[in-house]
């Protein structure tokens, strides 16, 4: 019963700091207006507020914009609100410098981050509404629909949505047809793996083993768009299996012969650093091929990937009805 009482109260805490009331500030800078004018402001501010309003509940606009804490508590006094947020934009050469303050009487948290140009500030906006929201630092924030400008130029970071790996994995065979068939195995293989804006993505795999090689295509669906993310998905291609069958009359012999079908699949994993460059896949697959023998079993693997590099003037090659089938 005390264990009870205990859950309700901090049940009741946690949902009262979800549905905290916050009085947002108009951002404050001091640039000079030919550089970043009243509309790019109201922009800015527009883009931060909406990426606020995806995590905080109760959230009140203000107009009044202050540069220090003295002056967001100031305003903050004189509302019914229990936090304050401002803002202010700086500028450093060709580089836009986006700070974010929430704080109450008690309790401060700051992030802030940096711009290439005006163009990356919608990206900057939403990562740094979800750092201060949920009061994680700028580079915990990141998820592939916030990657800025500057993190995409940087070489750890991610540059495309096309990537090409290597894959080890292991193969558990369920089936049973009364005669060596294919035999627990290590499998690797080579993959190319493209992602859409959708939150899916296709993944060609070619896949070696003894006594096994198969090609393979698999669509992809996230759950999240953060560095891990969960996934699920359903995959077909072409296998081909060696089996060794024993014979008894009289003597032993050994026929190998080859036995192929088109595989189904279903498979779940994890994709880890989803926005760096370098990624990791741990998955696990089940395969079915639909063979005289209904091959099946499960394949556990783990893929290292990394993207394509991007090349300066080159074509760009579009695919508009896959496109519209996958809804890109």
């Amino acid at each position: 019963m005390k264990l009870l009482y205990l859950l309700l109260i901090m049940s009741f805490i946690f949902s009262n700091k979800l549905e905290s009331k916050i009085l947002v500030l108009s951002p404050y800078t001091d640039i000079d207006k030919k550089k970043l004018d009243s509309s790019d402001i109201n922009t800015i501010n527009t883009l931060f507020t909406s990426g606020l309003k995806e995590y905080i509940k109760n959230i009140e606009l203000s107009s009044m914009s202050c540069s220090n804490s003295e002056c967001a508590l100031d305003n903050l006094s004189e509302t019914n609100n229990d936090e304050v947020v401002y803002t202010k934009i700086q500028k450093l050469g060709q580089k836009f410098i986006f700070s974010a303050f929430i704080l109450d009487n008690n309790n401060v948290f700051t992030s802030k981050a940096t711009a290439m140009s005006i163009e990356d500030m919608d990206q900057v906006c939403l990562r740094l509404s979800k750092s201060i929201a949920l009061r994680k630092t700028f580079e915990e924030s990141a998820d592939i629909e916030n990657i800025t400008l500057k993190e995409e130029e940087e070489p750890i970071r991610r540059q495309s949505i096309s990537r090409i790996g290597l894959g080890l994995g292991y193969l558990f065979p369920f089936s049973d047809t009364g005669h060596d068939n294919v035999s627990k195995t290590v499998y690797f293989g080579a993959n190319y793996y493209y992602e859409f804006k959708n939150n899916t993505a296709l993944l060609l795999e070619c896949g070696m083993g003894i006594p096994f090689i198969g090609l393979d295509l698999s669509f992809l669906k996230f759950t999240n768009i953060i560095d891990t993310s969960p996934f699920y998905g359903i995959g077909i291609g072409l296998y081909d299996s060696y089996n060794n069958r024993t014979y008894n009359s009289g003597h032993t012999t050994q026929n190998q012969e080859s036995s192929s079908g088109i595989g189904l699949s279903l498979q779940s994993g994890v994709m880890l650093y989803r926005t760096y460059n370098i990624n990791v896949i741990a998955r696990a697959k089940y395969l079915i091929v639909t063979n005289s023998d209904l091959d099946n079993g499960l394949i556990v693997d783990i893929k290292f990937q990394k993207n394509i590099p991007e090349k300066k003037n080159r074509t760009v090659y579009r695919y508009p009805l896959l496109e519209m089938i996958l809804g890109r």
